[in-house]
């Protein structure tokens, strides 16, 4: 198979190397699912195509902005548009029509606000690449749409919900009666993923807030972070389930389990005991953990196969990158590692079957899994962009720091493999790692680099940083 051009160029040896094919196909087919600005599209930047033609989607933005920072030159970010499309009330759209580059009336005032992702995806570039002239202009966005978030959507309760299209709530089942999300079911509850987008986008923005020397909102938007945190480990809860759920109308919870929990783990709203349990769940072939991880809607729920054998939830690209994170949040990283391995070794099956990448697939079979909002189609934009961000963040183990100089490496793949032309802080790294010595000696890195910069190598709760100058270098880890 050819090697992607734009994105780093990544080998495996042995036959592990076809966990790769996806990631190659992706990198190649990823130039189709961009829009430029021109005749189709009156945007003011490219934009990823969304799954209805005329419109792209804020969340396939946020998302995708995580793979497509991994490119070297060309789009990095599918969320320029959506920063150029600030509303004049000053929320971010939640999707954009390609006709007029504006953000189209809806019904509800929460239809048309996106789900708080953009801060997550800036802050995801800037520890990439660096660029702190970026980062002061988009927070200043990002910082008006919390505000508006903080004064307008807020319930009585303190808690959060949204519409279903933002925030992708066919993809776990909830609210939904013959197929459809119900509005007066969704619309009056309080919803867990709601709660923990809105808190890891306080918790983001505080942190750019602190780098940029901004004190004063800094410490307000730790003390929103801490208030939702609160409220949501207060009501959201269950002690018997070791789980959040939704809350009805009455403040009930809705005992449904879907990954949609897991937010609450990413963000940090989730005490580190709350947190070990529900990682416990995840990692259960009983719950979540699935023959293709992870499933979206927990197979002990009693309707988890449908009477036509569909499943009610799916194993989908986007949803695992969700649990990838919160097991890395929480120091699991060879956990992740060994689900994305899985997962990968699925779509590349799907791929090689069918010649296409699916966003979402059965979790126990390998074949695709329709989902009711159309987005489970093949070679979608965001499935080739996620599959980018899972084979490069997770599997390989890069986790960049640029704003303090240091890339970590999490080792998994026991194969000798290379990453060449990876982009770090306005350099370019090249790196082979040595096959795994089966007598438990350490492994050789091979790396070349044109800036200086500090490799943190992570093996379990052990980790060793060195400090790099522009050359060639050859490490024992």
């Amino acid at each position: 198979m050819p090697e992607p051009r734009d994105f780093p160029v990544l080998k495996i040896d042995d036959e592990q190397d076809s966990l790769l094919d996806p990631y190659r196909h992706a990198c190649y087919q990823l130039r189709q699912g961009i829009v430029d600005p021109g005749d189709e599209s009156a945007l003011k930047a490219p934009a990823l195509r969304g799954n209805e033609q005329a419109f792209v989607d804020a969340w396939d933005a946020a998302f995708a902005t995580l793979g497509l920072r991994w490119a070297g030159i060309g789009t990095r970010s599918a969320t320029d548009p959506f920063l150029s499309a600030l509303d004049d009330s000053g929320y971010l759209p939640a999707r954009l029509e390609l006709a007029s580059g504006g953000n189209p009336p809806e019904a509800s005032e929460p239809a048309r606000v996106a789900a708080p992702l953009f801060a997550l995806a800036e802050w995801e570039l800037f520890k990439l690449h660096g660029n702190r002239e970026r980062l002061e202009h988009a927070y200043e966005l990002l910082h008006a749409d919390f505000v508006y978030r903080e004064d307008r959507l807020r319930k009585r309760n303190g808690l959060l919900g949204g519409s279903a299209g933002p925030y992708r709530l066919h993809a776990t089942g909830r609210f939904m009666l013959g197929g459809r999300v119900v509005p007066s079911l969704a619309g009056g509850a309080s919803w867990i993923d709601a709660c923990g987008m809105y808190a890891l986008n306080a918790r983001v923005l505080g942190e750019m807030a602190a780098l940029l020397g901004r004190k004063e909102q800094a410490g307000e938007l730790e003390w929103a972070m801490r208030d939702v945190a609160a409220r949501v480990n207060a009501l959201m809860w269950s002690e018997e389930d070791n789980w959040y759920y939704d809350l009805d109308e009455h403040g009930e919870h809705l005992p449904v389990k879907t990954l949609a929990s897991l937010w609450a783990v990413w963000s940090g709203i989730a005490p580190r005991s709350r947190s070990e349990a529900m990682l416990k769940r995840l990692c259960d072939p009983t719950q979540f953990e699935r023959a293709h991880p992870f499933s979206t809607v927990s197979a002990s729920e009693g309707d988890y196969r449908k009477r036509d054998g569909a499943p009610a939830g799916v194993a989908r690209g986007d949803f695992n990158v969700v649990a990838w994170e919160a097991l890395f949040a929480q120091h699991r990283p060879a956990a992740a590692q060994k689900s994305c391995e899985s997962h990968l070794r699925r779509v590349s099956k799907v791929l090689k079957d069918s010649g296409e990448i699916y966003l979402a697939c059965d979790p126990d079979r390998d074949i695709p899994a329709p989902l009711h909002d159309g987005s489970s189609g093949s070679n979608s934009p965001l499935a080739h962009a996620v599959c980018v961000q899972s084979s490069l963040g997770v599997l390989m183990g890069l986790r960049p720091h640029a704003h303090r100089g240091e890339l970590e490496l999490i080792p998994y793949i026991e194969q000798k493999h290379t990453i060449e032309g990876l982009r770090f802080a306005f350099g370019t790294i090249n790196m082979e790692v040595g096959a795994v010595d089966k007598g438990g000696a350490r492994r050789t890195v091979e790396l070349m680099c044109d800036v200086p910069f500090k490799l943190r190598v992570r093996n379990g709760d052990k980790s060793h940083l060195h400090d790099l100058q522009p050359g060639m270098h050859t490490l024992q880890v």
